[in-house]
C-alpha cells in the first residue's frame, strides 16, 4: 500500500541571507579616578550597662518594641 519506489527529484529553493549587520568599532576608553581623600575619626563613648527590670522595661517601652519577625 505504501509506494516504496524511487522518489522523484524535488524542487530546491535557494534564498541568500541578508548581509551581516556592521557594528561600530568599540572605543577602548580607560577611566582613571583620583584616590578619595579620607579622614577617619575614631571616637567612642562608654555609656555603661544599666540593670533593668524586664517588666518595667516592657511597661515603659512596650508600644515602641518590635517583635522578632518584624526585625
Amino acid at each position: 500500500w505504501v509506494p516504496y519506489g524511487a522518489q522523484g527529484k524535488r524542487r530546491t529553493i535557494v534564498q541568500r541571507a541578508a548581509a551581516a549587520a556592521q557594528y561600530a568599532q568599540p572605543r577602548n576608553v580607560i577611566i582613571q579616578y583620583e584616590p578619595v581623600q579620607v579622614r577617619v575619626v575614631r571616637q567612642f563613648q562608654r555609656l555603661g550597662v544599666v540593670q533593668a527590670n524586664p517588666q518595667a522595661y516592657l511597661q515603659q517601652y512596650g508600644v515602641q518594641l518590635l517583635d522578632a519577625s518584624t526585625l
